[in-house]
Parts: structure tokens; sequence; C-alpha cells
């Protein structure tokens, strides 16, 4: 019988991995080859190892409108989220004292993203690049977001007793796995195919 012990949760969870400095195995926007996500100075970037080609996460950024109130004359900062009106150098904006609209100066400061979406039908959310260890089963797509992911699912799903590990919290790492990538009929079909893509190069 092939036993498994389970690894903790958020191991393989997008943000986690970048802020542990790992990687993400993506295909290359210009020409499909491998590429990798990665973090570098707060910013996520990519690169291919084939064509050289690389990119980097567009910054956020936070615009406030600040000033003494003309009629009030309160100090205000109030945020501008209107995008019509931030690549301007000022804006109206209401005193959020006595409603007066005031023309205020915008400042703009750069604000670093809270968090990264998951995986979505394949694709990672900032680039919207393709995993590169990505196939499909029965319609369904299977992936893994880096080889080290990779051989955790091929361990997980092909085992016959699965536990886990001692003193563990309520959630572990498969529960982040789809379930028809754990379903039992799928099973055998799923490993093949995970396992053929472990023979990618890059």
């Amino acid at each position: 019988m092939k036993r498994f012990e389970d690894e903790g949760a958020y191991k393989y969870n997008f943000y986690y991995l970048l802020h542990r400095g790992k990687q993400i195995d993506v295909k290359c926007k210009e020409c499909g080859g491998h590429a990798v996500i990665s973090k570098s100075d707060d910013r996520l970037v990519w690169a291919c190892s084939h064509c050289y080609a690389q990119g980097a996460e567009e910054p956020n950024y936070r615009y406030d409108a600040k000033g003494t109130c003309v009629l009030c004359e309160r100090w205000f900062n109030v945020q501008v989220t209107d995008e019509k009106r931030t690549p301007h150098q000022s804006a109206h904006v209401e005193c959020p004292h006595c409603g007066k609209v005031n023309q205020a100066l915008l400042y703009r400061r750069e604000t670093h993203r809270g968090y990264y979406p998951e995986i979505q039908e394949g694709r990672e959310s900032i680039f919207g690049m393709e995993l590169y260890f990505l196939d499909q089963v029965r319609g369904k797509h299977v992936w893994a977001v880096n080889r080290e992911h990779l051989n955790y699912l091929i361990a997980y799903i092909s085992a016959d007793l699965r536990v886990k590990p001692a003193n563990s919290p309520m959630k572990t790492a498969s529960h982040a796995i789809p379930a028809y990538m754990k379903n039992a009929k799928n099973r055998e079909q799923v490993v093949r195919t995970l396992t053929k893509l472990q023979y990618k190069t890059g």
C-alpha cells in the first residue's frame, strides 16, 4: 500500500510561493518556451530562458487630493479613484468636513499588492500567462505551478493512503487541488498526464 503524508496548507499557493523566493513556471508570451515568474524588489517579474524576453508587474498607484478647504479652512486628504481624474495634476474634490468642492493638488504614491489571485483555467492572473506544466484530462485542466508542486501532485494523487501530518492545522496542501484531479475515477489518467509533464525540459 502506497502511503503519503500530506504537506502544510498553502505550500503551493501562488502568493506564498513567491514570498518564499520560489518561482512559478509559465509559457513565454513571446516564444511559448519555458519562462519563470519570480519576485524581485517587491515586484513580480517574468523572464524567458529561450528567447530572453522579460517583463515586470505594472506598479499600483494610489492618488490622494490634499489641501486646506477654502470654506471651513480644515485640512483634508481624500483618495481619488476615478481614473478619468488621476492623470491630471489636480482634481475637484468635496471637503470631507463641510462638503465644499475644492480644487486640490493630486499626490501619487506607489502601493503594493496585498494578495495575488490564484490560478484560474491554467493561467496565472498577474501577466495572464499559461502555466508551463499544463495539460487536460477529460476536458479539464491538469496543472502544477512548478516542478516541486508537480512532484507533490503525483505523489499525493497516486497514493493509496493519505494521512495528515502530525499536529497539522485543519487544512493541508491537498485542499487546493481541484476535486476532479482527486477523483478516484480520474486518478490513473491524471497521474499519467502529470508524469508526462515531468519530462518537459526548461
